[in-house]
């Protein structure tokens, strides 16, 4: 009788040999993504475990929570978006319709231009929750999985001793990141064919921009919300042009901000 083997592989985040045999979804499986996976055992079930803990908090307490439900996308367990930000109860439709969201706890300073003659308004909601180093790990860790993936020569070349440490919690230094509608055409789709159409299919999109050897931006899109930050260091010197072009954009943690103010005098 023929036995097999699981096959031995290294982890590309802590550069462990495993037979990990969970199955690791490149994108959130709560943002709709059901097939744009890893080869098992390339992320081990340590690395794995600890993806958990950020994920939950960069999908139940940001910006992409109000997403998730205004896209009417049912968690991995079947269940409707649900969580919240800065006291605001964020939840998706029961029957996941396209953007019916509950909102709950609403004060008169998250209502703007109220129309009483149409009885409608204008939401204000922050972005963050105290979620903001838990998106930086959240994007980190799409990006590299990702360029390994389906760009592997990118990933043989670059350096991201730096990225895995913060994943590993060896180094947790804020790493920045930034909100921008700036379209720079010079970004390349990083998923390739079947996956990158999947993806387009719940409103996702990855794309990445080699500058030299310090700088790979990844931009992540998902529905109206897009993020772009450098997979190789905390370098800030990107920024710059999408501050320029796009007077929208918003750095992320808020400190970062009062850094570039000093920078430029």
């Amino acid at each position: 009788m023929e036995i097999k083997k699981n096959l031995i592989m290294k982890c590309i985040i802590c550069d462990k040999e495993n037979e990990s045999q969970s199955i690791e979804h490149i994108v959130p499986e709560s943002l709709g993504n059901k097939s744009y996976i890893m080869v098992k055992g390339s992320i081990c079930d340590s690395c794995n475990r600890g993806f958990s803990t950020f994920e939950k908090k960069a999908l139940g307490n940001s910006v992409l929570l109000m997403e998730r439900a205004r896209q009417g996308i049912p968690s991995k367990k079947g269940k409707t978006a649900k969580g919240e930000i800065k006291g605001l109860g964020i939840e998706g439709d029961e029957n996941f319709i396209k953007n019916n969201i509950l909102v709950t706890g609403l004060t008169p300073e998250n209502l703007k231009n109220f129309d009483p003659s149409t009885e409608t308004f204008e939401l204000k909601v922050e972005s963050f929750d105290n979620s903001q180093n838990a998106t930086s790990k959240l994007l980190l860790k799409m990006g590299i999985e990702s360029i390994f993936k389906s760009k592997n020569k990118i990933f043989k070349k670059m350096n991201f001793e730096e990225l895995k440490q913060f994943l590993r919690n060896d180094n947790n230094q804020d790493w920045a990141f930034l909100t921008s509608k700036y379209n720079d055409a010079e970004f390349i789709s990083i998923p390739k064919f079947d996956a990158k159409y999947q993806l387009k299919k719940i409103n996702c999109e990855m794309k990445y921009k080699e500058i030299d050897e310090s700088t790979l931006l990844f931009k992540f899109k998902y529905g109206e919300i897009e993020m772009v930050i450098n997979l190789i260091n905390r370098d800030l010197k990107w920024v710059d042009k999408y501050q320029k072009e796009d007077e929208c954009s918003r750095l992320y943690p808020e400190h970062f901000r009062k850094k570039l103010k000093k920078r430029f005098g």
